[in-house]
């Protein structure tokens, strides 16, 4: 097509041709006969709404009468194009006929063939037609329909008596279907999600999605579960400013009473509340440079677990513990200003009256700046903690940390030395119970000498960079006094040495091949252990697609590891491998899981998946699933088969519900998704996800 338009554009520089109206008409004879200009042979018509190809024209100036013949292109905008064998348009009115049509969309590669079609300012409307994505002589997937509407602005189209084929397979009738041929958010019904489980039944939930404006959108959608219950949730989005964004989810389901006897459920309906917001700029933009302010809220409130079990039924697993985040900071110079706050619900116990929470901590930070001299350095960091529960003992924390460094260098500068004076202050305060004294007082100065170096070096074949560190500490005066509770945190600084190496190694052309850190500390106390864990982190990256990562504490005092974690990650183009092993022993709790993760495009248009996360100490498996993908140029379609555990609170026990079951999900471009899942579900009494 591109050739020819060039042809026409040569010949119009030998050709005759009229210009009215904002019309040009371009042929190789070209005759006018009042306002009737006939043009034939590689016509070319162009106006400001439509560039049009065609053997033979009429074209009316007075009225706008367009009649084409012959092999006829006719392109709208940047996107939609058409082909047929005879057109009439006014191109006034946009008013028009087609016989036959092919419609062709270039940014979502749809098509729609039809007999005959007409078309208006606002539709096109089509009769005995043809829509797909896929290649148009045998396509992988068609819906042939009797009639249809696209909409010439919001680029829906509606289609009446669909069927749906695979291939040339009948698989599925609609009296009725409509989809977006773009990605345009607009109001409409999402496509529901459908799914089966052995002890829930039949589940389906259908989004219906409102969108009225640019900046926010609502989502809602019913669900039912045939042997449960049925329930409804709602998310909201909005963007107040460039800089934000804000979500709120909510949600309820009622358990049929049926279902919470059999299953000992404490609650017969499960209910939340979630706010997300994200900005940055919320004050600062009305400051002058320098200043830099954001807000992160991430806040939840439910009943019971099963507030985010029934939220959808795609096989999540939740921790038992939700955890609700709110941070501000106000920066302005050398000056931070934070404001934070924490609260806990354990979704294993019936009441939280005594989880504590974290309400609020308020902090300023001085960051480090001269003091008299340029090498003489000082910071001052301020904390205030709320501790707070209905019930039990509570507090309120004062914590000041100011460091005071002098820092210089020696043997030109290969040496480096600093000493810094460390002052340590927190002041407790206790309410809500009796206790011995209804104060705790610490205070610690310590004195910090650091000797180090950071050196760099290039060799023939690698570069070489290293840090090394000695750091003594030295307490120097400690005075304690009241009543220490054992959930107050304190920095009790003791006398200690530390030594901290870090090292890296580069090729000739920069890339990163090893990486190692090492830290080992020394105490001088007689009443701890003297040796600290042992620190010691290595990555190697044998390739840039083959990297191995080990990560090893080891305790002197219990002659053990407290933790180990091995890493093994492989990727490139058709490859993606990931296994890592993570042992922990603290505090005579040890745990040990292994996470695998897999997936490949070997097979040319699928591909292979799977994971697995296995808990060695519950001897469970806490998830796990294996599947694959199948691509083609117009659709879609994933079978996975996975196992999740998720946590359950009942009137009896602490549980889990075991869900097995197998997720088919179909992406017809630019349709969407359907989904549907097959779930059987098993009591898991005593494991601990």
């Amino acid at each position: 097509m591109l050739i020819r338009f060039f042809i026409f554009f040569i010949l119009f520089l030998t050709v005759s041709f009229a210009e009215v109206q904002n019309v040009e008409v371009l042929a190789k004879n070209v005759k006018k006969n009042g306002f009737i200009i006939h043009a034939k042979g590689n016509v070319v018509l162009y106006s400001q709404k439509y560039l049009i190809t065609a053997d033979k024209a009429d074209y009316n100036q007075k009225t706008g009468d367009l009649s084409l013949f012959g092999d006829i292109t006719v392109l709208e905008g940047v996107e939609f194009s058409s082909k047929s064998g005879k057109v009439k348009l006014n191109l006034n009115t946009n008013v028009g006929s087609f016989e036959p049509l092919f419609f062709f969309n270039d940014v979502s590669n749809l098509w729609i063939s039809c007999q005959s079609a007409t078309s208006n300012p606002q539709y096109y409307l089509t009769n005995k037609s043809i829509v797909s994505s896929c290649n148009v002589q045998d396509p992988d997937w068609k819906i042939d329909f009797s009639s249809g509407e696209l909409n010439r602005k919001t680029n829906f189209l509606s289609i009446y008596n669909a069927v749906f084929y695979a291939g040339k397979v009948p698989v599925l009738y609609l009296p009725y279907f409509g989809f977006s041929t773009d990605k345009t958010r607009r109001t409409g019904l999402l496509r529901p999600d459908i799914g089966y489980s052995s002890s829930e039944g039949l589940f389906y939930a259908q989004p219906i999605y409102l969108a009225p404006y640019i900046n926010w959108d609502l989502q809602i959608t019913p669900q039912l579960r045939s042997q449960r219950g049925v329930g409804v949730n709602s998310i909201f989005r909005y963007m107040d400013s460039p800089y934000s964004k804000l979500n709120i989810q909510t949600g309820i389901f009622d358990e049929y009473s049926k279902y919470v006897k059999e299953n000992s459920l404490i609650n017969s309906n499960h209910y939340g509340f979630e706010l997300n917001y994200d900005r940055s700029k919320l004050f600062s933009g009305y400051f002058n440079e320098g200043v830099e302010d954001g807000l992160y809220l991430d806040f939840t409130y439910l009943n019971d677990i099963d507030y985010l079990n029934t939220k959808n039924n795609d096989g999540t697993s939740y921790n038992k513990l939700v955890t609700s985040t709110f941070n501000y900071y106000f920066e302005k110079d050398l000056d931070y200003y934070g404001l934070y706050a924490k609260y806990y619900i354990d979704t294993s116990k019936a009441s939280n009256e005594d989880t504590l929470q974290e309400l609020p901590t308020l902090q300023y930070h001085r960051f480090s700046n001269t003091l008299f001299l340029d090498k003489l350095l000082y910071s001052v960091d301020l904390k205030s903690k709320n501790y707070d529960r209905a019930v039990n003992l509570n507090a309120t924390q004062y914590e000041l940390n100011a460091p005071f460094t002098f820092y210089f260098s020696f043997l030109n500068d290969y040496l480096k030395f600093s000493f810094s004076e460390n002052i340590y202050l927190t002041y407790v305060d206790y309410s809500n119970e009796s206790t011995p004294e209804s104060y705790w007082q610490y205070f610690r100065n310590y004195h910090k000498f650091s000797i180090y170096t950071d050196l760099a070096k290039a060799y023939d074949s690698f570069y070489h960079t290293i840090y090394m560190s000695l750091d003594y500490v030295v307490p120097s005066k400690e005075d304690k006094s009241g009543y220490f509770a054992d959930f107050i945190p304190v920095n009790t600084t003791e006398k200690s040495v530390t030594f901290n190496l870090a090292q890296y190694f580069y090729n000739s052309d920069g890339d990163k091949k090893v990486s190692h850190t090492l830290k080992q500390q020394y105490f001088f106390s007689d009443y701890r252990y003297k040796y600290g864990d042992l620190e010691n982190n290595l990555k190697i990256y044998f390739t840039d697609k083959i990297s191995f990562s080990n990560t090893i504490f080891y305790s002197h005092e219990y002659s053990r590891f407290s933790k180990i974690q091995n890493s093994f990650n492989y990727s490139n183009d058709i490859y993606n491998v990931s296994l890592t092993h993570t042992y922990e022993n603290i505090k005579e709790l040890d745990t040990s899981f292994l996470t695998f993760a897999f997936d490949t495009n070997y097979f040319r248009n699928y591909n292979l998946f799977a994971s697995a996360n296995y808990d060695f100490r519950g001897s469970f498996v806490k998830s796990w699933k294996i599947g694959f993908k199948r691509k083609k140029k117009c659709w879609d379609y994933s079978i996975v088969y996975s196992e999740n555990t998720t946590p359950q609170l009942t009137s009896t026990s602490d549980n889990s519900i075991n869900k097995k079951g197998i997720y088919i999900l179909f992406n017809l471009y630019p349709i969407g998704k359907i989904d549907y899942h097959f779930i059987k579900e098993s009591d898991s009494v005593g494991a601990n996800p």
